[in-house]
C-alpha cells in the first residue's frame, strides 16, 4: 500500500512538474496586420519582438550540372539523380525582423539572410503591386548560379491578416537571392508572437519617464 501511495504521489509531482514546464514557455499567438495597427506598433517596435514560425518551411531548389556547393548549414539531397539544396525551418524557431514596410517583414532565422512574410487575408495571394527589399548578397559569388529572382511582391492596398511567408507567382520562395520550391506544409506559415513580449514593448513605449526641474 505505502508502495502504491509513493508511486502516486511520485506521478504527481511528474505531472506538476511538467504543467510547469508548459506554463514557463511562451504563449504564441498570431502576429497579424490588425494587432500591428492597434498597438500602434513602429519600425522600432517590430524589430524588439521576437518572432516565431508557425510552421515547418522546407525550401528546395536544384543545383546546376557540377554544382555541389550549398551555403553552411543547409542540406545537399540527391533526388531522382538531381542535386538538390535543402533549407529546413522548424516550427517556433524563433527570429528578429530586420526590415519593416507597411504590409511586410523580412525576418531572419539565420544570420545575414531574411525571409519575406506579407500580410494578407490567406496565404500565396499573388499581389500585382509591390515595393521591395534589398537582396542579400550572394554567398558563394564566384559561382555559376540560376538568375536572379525579381524583388518580391509584397501587398500594398487594403490588405489585413496574417504575415505569411510570400512567394513569387507559382509559389516559389525567394531567399538568398534564389528561388526555392516551397514543399509540404511550408506556405502554411506565418509569424506568430509571443503575447507577453508584445505587452512588454508596449507598456515600456507608454511609460513616461517624467521631466524634473533643473537645479538651479
Amino acid at each position: 500500500m505505502r508502495h502504491r501511495l509513493s508511486s502516486l504521489s511520485l506521478l504527481l509531482v511528474s505531472c506538476l512538474f511538467a504543467l510547469c514546464l508548459m506554463g514557463c514557455g511562451p504563449r504564441l499567438v498570431p502576429f497579424t496586420h490588425e494587432l500591428r495597427v492597434q498597438h500602434n506598433l513602429t519600425s522600432k517596435d517590430l524589430k524588439n519582438l521576437q518572432f516565431y514560425i508557425s510552421h515547418e518551411v522546407t525550401l528546395r531548389r536544384e543545383l546546376e550540372s557540377g554544382g555541389s556547393q550549398v551555403t553552411p548549414g543547409h542540406k545537399l539531397l540527391l533526388l531522382s539523380g538531381k542535386s538538390i539544396e535543402e533549407v529546413v525551418i522548424e516550427k517556433h524557431t524563433p527570429g528578429v525582423a530586420t526590415e519593416v514596410s507597411d504590409r511586410a517583414l523580412a525576418v531572419s532565422f539565420e544570420a545575414g539572410f531574411s525571409m519575406i512574410f506579407a500580410a494578407s487575408a490567406e496565404p500565396g495571394t499573388p499581389s500585382p503591386s509591390f515595393q521591395s527589399f534589398a537582396t542579400a548578397p550572394d554567398p558563394f559569388p564566384g559561382n555559376p548560379s540560376s538568375p536572379q529572382p525579381e524583388p518580391i511582391a509584397v501587398p500594398s492596398g487594403a490588405f489585413g491578416g496574417s504575415y505569411w511567408l510570400a512567394t513569387e507567382e507559382g509559389g516559389r520562395v525567394p531567399y538568398q537571392g534564389r528561388l526555392f520550391e516551397a514543399v509540404e506544409q511550408s506556405l502554411r506559415a506565418h509569424l506568430l508572437i509571443d503575447a507577453e513580449s508584445l505587452e512588454e514593448v508596449v507598456e515600456s513605449r507608454t511609460v513616461l519617464p517624467g521631466v524634473r526641474l533643473q537645479s538651479k
